[in-house]
């Protein structure tokens, strides 16, 4: 038995008992004082009093020994008939039969049918029996009244009347409660059963919003490796921009490198054109050959100085463009990880990848400008040698001239066929540095256009990040929620199952 089965049993027989007792003591105190004034005689006092005795002691017995008895009713039902049947019969009290009716309203809180009709059955037993006894023996009322139907009549029709009473009142009350019950079961059942929806629902919400979670830490993670990525992006770009601009200023000196060549092309242009003068005027007179010669040399050495110093431009041109070449490498090797970073970004990324697509082209621009530099640098090296040669052979001529003025002329038509070739060599070097000069503005251009768009990277990746960040932040607050919901499923565990 539950505990609100045992307070209510025990809530009924404690008030059972308290009423047993009070009209208990009103007999045995009420039956003392009629025997004091000598109304009835001692035997029916002794056994009003052992029967009262005797009906309290079994009731608290019972009683003490277990409160929610089921025993008792029928113990305090039993010994109250007996001690009602002998104050009724051994009464000097006409009214003495009433006092059936406030003891026995109280068996209907035991919803118990079959009880409530024996009872009634005993007490209607007991009632009859005593008009009977006053009506064939006593020929007389308890009180010594003379015998008077309408007394008996009321006496009978009122016990009878409130004993079928009472019988229809519990039957109608326990069909009523059976009712009752039975609808109670009904909704119990149908709660029951909305409790265990709820519960599944709650269940699967449950296990959704663990899931959730993890998606949701799933995706924190993935957009913080996608910071990442795009902070190593970023970090690859502003490389690059350093690259750049390392590389833009090496572009920038070997443009002014290059149009000082070019200044000393026009010289040795014209200085080649002024030996070849010089040369056909001393064939022209032999008189001032020697005056010639020394103006020759002077112009050969200041042609070697320019070829040196060409050589020398050119070594420099061919290191820069060396540089040049490692930085084209390392910015191609820059683009292809930052395309491997933006797949690795995924969505996010895409947008990078065309952007690093299109920086790896222009550095394999550069690369391939600068490889034709290097081709043009060598050619020109190589002619500046031949031209360092064809002038030194111009100066041992010279220096022979002195002593081989015989041999003048043929000497003279040397150097005019050499100076046509040195002419033909330093136009073809002009004409070499003319094609490194566009090549260089070429490169100037690509990389003022690699320039722009690593800035558009740059800024791209920033708002990016910028955005990850922001995605991360909303992440962990759906986290938060999501946590909060899993707390709030999680306190109707204690209902499942």
């Amino acid at each position: 038995m539950d505990e609100r089965a045992y307070n209510r049993e025990k809530a009924v027989n404690q008030f059972l008992l308290v009423i047993i007792t009070i009209m208990d003591m009103f007999l045995f105190f009420g039956y003392f004082s009629d025997y004091s004034k000598g109304n009835i005689s001692l035997g029916f006092l002794l056994a009003v009093e052992l029967t009262v005795l005797a009906s309290m002691v079994a009731d608290y017995a019972v009683f003490l020994h277990k409160k929610d008895s089921g025993i008792f009713k029928h113990v305090s039902m039993v010994g109250y008939m007996f001690v009602y049947t002998i104050a009724l019969l051994g009464s000097q009290n006409d009214l003495v039969f009433a006092m059936v009716f406030p003891l026995t309203v109280i068996y209907i809180l035991y919803f118990d049918y079959n009880l409530i009709l024996r009872i009634c059955a005993v007490y209607s037993l007991v009632n009859v029996v005593d008009i009977v006894y006053i009506a064939a023996f006593k020929k007389q009322l308890h009180s010594g009244a003379e015998l008077n139907s309408t007394s008996l009549l009321i006496q009978g029709a009122t016990v009878i009347i409130y004993l079928i009473v009472l019988c229809g009142t519990t039957r109608i009350s326990n069909r009523n409660n059976s009712i009752r019950i039975s609808s109670l079961n009904e909704e119990k059942e149908h709660s029951a059963k909305l409790l265990e929806d709820v519960l599944k629902v709650a269940q699967a919400v449950k296990e959704n919003s663990a899931q959730a979670g993890e998606y949701i830490r799933a995706l924190g993670r993935d957009v913080d490796s996608t910071a990442q990525a795009l902070s190593g992006i970023s970090d690859g770009n502003s490389s690059n921009a350093e690259s750049i601009e390392k590389q833009t200023i090496m572009t920038e000196n070997i443009q002014v490198m290059i149009q000082r060549t070019k200044e000393m092309s026009d010289q040795m242009i014209d200085l080649a054109q002024q030996s070849k003068e010089a040369v056909d005027g001393g064939q022209e007179t032999m008189d001032n050959l020697q005056k010639q010669s020394d103006n020759m040399q002077r112009a050969n050495e200041q042609v070697v100085a320019s070829v040196v110093s060409l050589i020398e431009n050119a070594k420099a041109v061919d290191e820069i463009t060396e540089q040049i070449f490692s930085i084209s490498s390392q910015t191609n090797l820059l683009a292809l990880n930052a395309s491997i970073e933006s797949a690795r970004a995924g969505e996010a990324g895409r947008g990078f990848s065309v952007v690093a697509e299109e920086i790896r082209q222009l550095a394999d621009e550069t690369r391939k400008l600068t490889e034709n530099i290097q081709n043009i640098v060598q050619q020109l090296r190589k002619n500046a040698d031949m031209a360092k040669g064809t002038v030194d052979n111009v100066l041992e001529t010279s220096h022979k001239e002195h002593t081989l003025i015989r041999e003048a002329d043929q000497q003279f038509s040397d150097i005019g066929g050499r100076m046509g070739e040195l002419n033909q060599n330093v136009t073809e070097i002009y004409q070499k540095i003319e094609e490194i000069l566009q090549s260089n503005n070429v490169i100037v251009d690509s990389i003022n256009q690699i320039s722009a768009v690593s800035q558009e990277v740059s800024a791209n990746t920033q708002q990016a990040v910028e955005l990850g960040e922001d995605t991360n932040r909303q992440a962990r607050q759906v986290q938060e929620r999501m946590d909060e919901l899993l707390r709030t499923a999680g306190s109707i565990d204690k209902y499942i199952g």
